[in-house]
């Protein structure tokens, strides 16, 4: 199929003297030339579409974009220019339908939009039919509670262990993103137990009840289990000679980085926790937690942000009162080995801002 010199004419004579009006409904016609022959077009010829459609758009009012946006998004040949263009619209009604369904949207331009538009743009990239880690890392670190329950709810998204560490942080201050998550069949068992573990009676009841029967019986005893264990309180303590004992060392992290793993072998704990405060720049009574937590994904998160060595790691770990929780140190390699420092710095970023410290 081509087209025609005489169209390309009427599209050059409607830019330069034609009204809006006229502008639309030559958009309209190409726009019908491409999805009746979209298929069927070569390379070179969905290039011209997409020239074309370009320079329309840059001169007709939203909702015809809009509904070129709709019209697009469906179509696995659609031109990618315009795609594109669409996709980094402000408005949502232009943007959105492109974002939620266009396969002509790579991973890097939806992380790069992720990373810059608003939160109704996250939430349409959230419902898309598959949603890659890098993408989904984005959205749970960017997004709102909206979003973050979309893309948990999205049984076509995938999560990077940070990823799924983040939802499940966030998921102690929402009962709805708890819920959502817990239903969810890839969430590793140490994950789900965190979240029943912080969940409300009524949202445990809720997954036990959502459950599939060779699921409930394991969730029953991880429930019986957290009913019978005995929490211990962690009350903050006075940290004063802790403090000055790390500010003896030295004001640089990176030096007093070098003492962590002597302090965590002769199991001073306070001083142990002042240090890493310090080094990661992150308040004491979040480090407090972290160490006294018996789920040693977390302080594996903030040993991997300051960057520490495998031996600091495993002695500060051994360290912990909730050590024998901590299941073997072989075991933990693998995930701290592939957990990214920025990952890590990112998810510890977001605890910081988020999480409520007793």
């Amino acid at each position: 199929m081509n087209i025609s010199v005489a169209l390309i004419d009427e599209l050059d004579s409607a830019l330069k003297i034609g009204s809006t009006v006229r502008r639309i409904e030559m958009l309209q016609r190409i726009t019908n030339l491409f999805v009746s022959g979209a298929a069927n077009f070569t390379e070179q010829q969905t290039r011209l579409f997409d020239d074309i459609m370009r320079r329309l758009v840059s001169h007709i009012e939203a909702r015809a974009i809009a509904e070129l946006s709709e019209r697009l998004a469906p179509i696995p040949t659609a031109p990618v220019g315009i795609i594109q263009r669409l996709a980094w619209d402000d408005a949502i009604e232009i943007s959105g339908p492109v974002l939620a369904n266009s396969d002509r949207l790579t991973d890097r331009e939806l992380v790069r939009i992720a990373e810059t538009k608003s939160q109704a743009h996250l939430a349409k990239i959230a419902t898309r039919a598959r949603v890659s880690e890098a993408v989904t890392d984005v959205l749970v670190d960017r997004g709102d509670s909206e979003v973050a329950n979309k893309v948990a709810a999205n049984a076509g998204a995938r999560f990077s262990e940070t990823g799924i560490l983040q939802l499940v942080m966030r998921a102690e201050d929402d009962d709805r993103l708890a819920e959502t998550i817990g239903g969810r069949s890839d969430v590793p068992a140490s994950m789900f137990r965190q979240i029943l573990m912080r969940a409300t009676e009524e949202v445990r009841q809720r997954l036990l009840a959502a459950a599939k029967p060779d699921a409930k019986q394991a969730i029953m005893k991880t429930l019986t289990e957290i009913s019978a264990r005995v929490k211990e309180s962690v009350t903050s303590r006075d940290y004063a000679e802790a403090k000055r004992f790390i500010g003896s060392l030295g004001r640089e992290p990176e030096k007093i980085k070098t003492h962590l793993l002597a302090l965590a072998n002769d199991r001073k704990s306070a001083e142990l926790i002042a240090g890493l405060s310090v080094i990661a720049a992150v308040p004491i009574e979040l480090v407090e937690r972290l160490v006294h937590d018996s789920n040693v994904l977390g302080m594996l998160v903030l040993c991997k942000a300051v960057g520490l060595d495998w031996a600091t790691v495993c002695a500060i770990i051994l360290a912990r009162p909730a050590a024998n929780g901590s299941g073997r140190l072989d075991e933990i390699w693998a995930p701290y080995l592939k957990l990214s420092r920025a990952s890590a710095q990112r998810v510890l970023r977001f605890w910081q801002a988020h999480q409520k410290f007793a």
